[in-house]
């Protein structure tokens, strides 16, 4: 199942959009758009980066398939790159029964429309599976840090919350992944960029705060086959995850990353810090995705999107 064709396939329109929305951002001073009724998505701004927060708008073709949505819970531009980093970024619940909810698809039960809280702080929040979800985004300098917040009258136990980053740095091709630390030793860290066009990263890390265990992590490619790392997870198969990073993908054409938190008891909290910083430096690479990068350009795909 290919994406939609209103993002990947038109690298003219994707950058121009980006120009226009950095521009209306540098218009706007950079403060934080009131919110509304009607004001969907909302957008945090500062001198450096700029999130735009859709919630549960982020109606795209593929909503209710077996797809994320395009654009997702949220956008993330770096305004000094002049890059929005995300094709996607969505949480999504998978239940203990196996079946999932993609909480920023519009559907029944998911995100509604965002809401500025005040205090550079929008909220989105759902009612799923039993289950009641609080999103609040705030844009700390470059990071953009989520805290979830679940609430359900019977214990959570068996429930994961997935969050996964489909992420194109300077467009989909040439994504690099790699991760440092371990989930056992508390300082997991996960890492994006793009081979080619280098100078931003993107570094993506959680804490379980109350209730909540981050306990598999992954990266893994888009294709034309139907079977993409987004598709299984949105199915709710987290074999493509691992706690250990065995099946980490370090190299592929277009990656997406991954964090899943197991959940327990009748209230958990987490945090998903989202964040982007220069490359070089500030990647470790590991010795494996060392030698790897020595064959890059030979293991490429050579599909590429039209």
């Amino acid at each position: 199942m290919n994406k939609p064709s209103t993002r990947k396939t038109d690298h003219h329109g994707e950058w121009s959009l980006r120009t226009i929305t950095i521009a209306l951002a540098v218009a706007a001073g950079f403060a934080l758009l009131p919110s509304d009724a009607s004001a969907v998505p909302l957008t945090i701004s500062n001198a450096t980066t700029q999130i735009v927060v859709n919630g549960g708008e982020a109606l795209s073709p593929d909503s209710g398939t077996a797809l994320v949505d395009y654009d997702g819970y949220f956008r993330y531009t770096d305004l000094g790159a002049g890059d929005e980093t995300t094709w996607s970024i969505d949480p999504l619940l998978r239940f203990a029964n196996g079946s999932t909810a993609v909480l920023s698809d519009g559907l029944a039960g998911g995100f509604g429309s965002p809401s500025d809280i005040g205090g550079g702080v929008i909220r989105s929040t759902a009612a799923t599976g039993g289950i009641n979800v609080t999103a609040d985004t705030q844009l700390i300098g470059s990071n953009a840090r989520t805290t979830f917040h679940f609430a359900s009258g019977t214990v959570m136990d068996g429930t994961t919350l997935v969050f996964y980053a489909e992420n194109d740095l300077f467009g989909p091709n040439d994504d690099t992944a790699a991760f440092t630390g371990s989930i056992a030793g508390g300082n997991l860290a996960l890492f994006q960029f793009d081979t080619a066009a280098g100078g931003l990263t993107v570094k993506m890390t959680g804490d379980g705060i109350t209730n909540a265990a981050l306990s598999l992590f992954g990266a893994g490619p888009w294709d034309f086959s139907g079977t993409a790392f987004g598709n299984f997870l949105t199915v709710g198969d987290l074999s493509v995850l691992s706690a250990d990073g065995s099946n980490f993908a370090a190299t592929n054409d277009d990656l997406g990353l991954a964090l899943a938190f197991d959940l327990s008891g009748l209230d958990a909290t987490l945090v998903v810090d989202y964040d982007t910083q220069p490359d070089p430096p500030g990647v470790p690479e590991p010795t494996s995705l060392a030698l790897l990068g020595i064959g890059l350009a030979a293991a490429r795909r050579t599909t590429r999107r039209r």
